[in-house]
């Protein structure tokens, strides 16, 4: 794949084709794009209680798991996703695995360069985008869009029960990122 060419300007971002795909969005009010995606790179979803529970929830087969003398688990969150574009206008992260494992089955990438190239047909990779968008000169929209690509038979197979188990509480997470981010910068200077 040509490394000069602007994965940010396709429908699906740093992926060829999605199988699945989830868009959210809110106003932000008056606030400048920077500032958005600034206030969107600082929130940690832990720190929302719902987030935090339903997170624990999705994790609480791998903790079991540790206790029962398996391998340490981390807490899920944006830190566990790659870092892809970041732009005044624009924050993207991409996550590789298999995700309907207990353990997320997560695939460590690189960059953006290793996360287009990674090319295996027993992962799914997933593009979490943020942008913002502006309407008229007063309000301006964050939207977050999730796409994830499911590259074999095998792997549609195995995620889309995954992801029709697990969309509701996406969306509501999504929904509570976007409303976190708009209460910031309504408390912000």
């Amino acid at each position: 794949m040509d490394a000069m060419v602007d994965r940010t300007a396709s429908p699906a971002p740093f992926l060829a084709d999605y199988t699945f795909y989830e868009r959210h969005e809110a106003t932000m009010g008056q606030a400048p794009p920077s500032r958005i995606i600034d206030a969107v790179a600082a929130f940690d979803m832990r720190d929302d209680p719902v987030i935090d529970t339903l997170l624990r929830v999705r994790e609480w087969p791998e903790r079991l798991v540790q206790r029962l003398g398996g391998k340490q688990c981390e807490p899920f969150g944006l830190s566990a996703f790659t870092p892809l574009h970041r732009d005044e206008r624009e924050l993207t992260f991409g996550l590789a695995g298999r995700f309907w494992r207990p353990d997320f089955g997560l695939v460590k990438v690189a960059d953006a360069d290793a996360f287009i190239a990674l090319a295996r047909n027993d992962i799914a990779r997933l593009v979490l985008r943020f942008r913002v968008l502006e309407e008229g000169q007063s309000e301006a929209r964050l939207v977050t869009e999730t796409f994830v690509d499911c590259p074999s038979f095998t792997t549609k197979a195995l995620m889309t029960p995954y992801w029709c188990a697990i969309r509701v509480a996406s969306g509501w997470i999504r929904k509570r990122t976007l409303a976190a981010v708009a209460s910031a910068l309504a408390t912000q200077p």
